[in-house]
């Protein structure tokens, strides 16, 4: 594992930082550890324009494919069909 060192930090952010973990029951390193990797989970802007972009090319896709409206007996079957 890699070590990180902060230089310069802020006390206000060092406590606000310490009472999360305190709260969380957690070490301040723990702490630090578990709030970078919660901002890894967010996209950013490019990646979430890719997405939304491959999103819409299957919408328009599955649209493309459908040939109209499904009667309540199609999807009962469709839906007992999956179950098997």
């Amino acid at each position: 594992m890699k070590t990180l060192t902060i230089r310069n930090l802020p006390d206000s952010l060092h406590t606000a930082l310490k009472e999360r973990a305190r709260r969380s029951r957690r070490s301040l390193n723990q702490q630090v550890i578990a709030e970078l990797g919660w901002t890894e989970a967010f996209e950013t802007d490019e990646e979430q324009a890719n997405r939304v972009e491959r999103e819409i090319r299957q919408v328009t896709e599955l649209r493309s494919r459908a040939t109209g409206f499904f009667t309540a007996e199609e999807i009962d079957s469709a839906k007992k069909e999956g179950r098997a």
